[in-house]
């Protein structure tokens, strides 16, 4: 069976394909992460409107983590000793786009509404947090591979929850369709999707699926997140140039 926290070149070298398209994805989205997250950097700069400094910020963190990503995941296939880091990386990933949702989302929220939606949005934000630090800690303690996938797996379906219920509340506000928020968001939220089904789809391990297939799975959502967050670098570029 394939280990699924440290992916290295020794554990796939039976099926050099699988090294090779994984060799490609983690590169994809690790030089399209870092792009995202100079966009939204400067976006931020740029931006004069305060109300929006979290939003971008909260995208640069979202383009550091899908970049990291892929570094890891480069230097797990070259060494071995590459710590088994990549899946909470990325369970930060989906994190981030979770929040960035909500924030979105709050920017439809009447003004005299903010103060108590910032006071119930601070307690889930808080325990997803210590879900990712759960997985990266059990990870390195080397604690069994059933409950990492599973702790992973949920926390990343939760996530993308939480994320698709705040976009679907901005979504179906009249007053800001059409605007800049509301097209970001339209290219933010596959990249959730995709995400979201990387971790996710490990759990299906559990009831005893073959290790090998799920990794064949894993890499067409990577490369999917990576083409979807393609698109939203687009949008970023696109409102830099009018701002």
């Amino acid at each position: 069976m394939i280990g699924g926290g440290n992916l290295s070149l020794q554990e796939i070298a039976g099926n050099p394909n699988l090294t090779f398209i994984y060799f490609v994805g983690f590169v994809l989205i690790g030089v399209l992460g870092i792009r995202f997250g100079v966009y939204a950097l400067w976006n931020r700069r740029a931006s004069q409107l305060p109300s929006q400094a979290s939003i971008w910020t909260h995208l640069t963190g979202v383009g550091a983590a899908a970049s990291l990503y892929g570094l890891v995941g480069v230097l797990q296939i070259i060494t071995p000793e590459m710590p088994a880091i990549r899946r909470p990386i990325l369970l930060a990933f989906v994190f981030l786009l979770a929040l960035t949702m909500r924030l979105i989302a709050r920017q439809g929220t009447p003004a005299n509404d903010e103060a108590d939606d910032e006071v119930t949005a601070r307690q889930p934000a808080v325990a997803f947090s210590l879900v990712v630090v759960a997985v990266l800690v059990a990870e390195l303690a080397g604690v069994k591979e059933g409950i990492v996938v599973g702790i992973a797996g949920i926390g990343a379906v939760v996530f993308a929850g939480y994320g698709f219920w705040h976009g679907r509340t901005q979504l179906s506000r009249s007053m800001v369709q059409g605007t800049m928020l509301d097209t970001l968001l339209r290219h933010l939220l596959p990249v959730l999707a995709f995400g979201a089904f990387v971790p996710a789809v490990e759990l299906v391990t559990l009831v005893g699926i073959d290790r090998a297939i799920i990794l064949h799975v894993q890499i067409v959502f990577v490369i999917m997140a990576a083409t979807a967050l393609m698109t939203a670098n687009i949008k970023l570029r696109q409102n830099l140039a009018r701002l």
